[in-house]
């Protein structure tokens, strides 16, 4: 997965904009406890919106990162 832009909120949340199979998706950089991990903290990358165009894409994340969305 290659990310076009990661970019971080205020409150430390890591965004990226990244382009799949011909269309855009935005993702988010989770931190969880998993045992088997070391330090005890896994991180991992979960979408929060597949397929859309690149305008709606770049849209939903820079309100991402500025903070206004959920």
């Amino acid at each position: 997965m290659k990310a076009l832009k990661v970019e971080a909120n205020k409150s430390g949340l890591r965004y990226a904009l990244v382009p799949l199979r011909g269309a855009f998706s935005v993702w988010v950089e989770r931190k969880n406890y998993a045992g088997h991990a070391r330090g005890g903290i896994a991180t991992t990358w979960r979408y929060c919106e597949l397929g859309l165009d690149r305008e709606a894409a770049e849209k939903l994340f820079s309100r991402k990162v500025a903070g206004k969305a959920r």
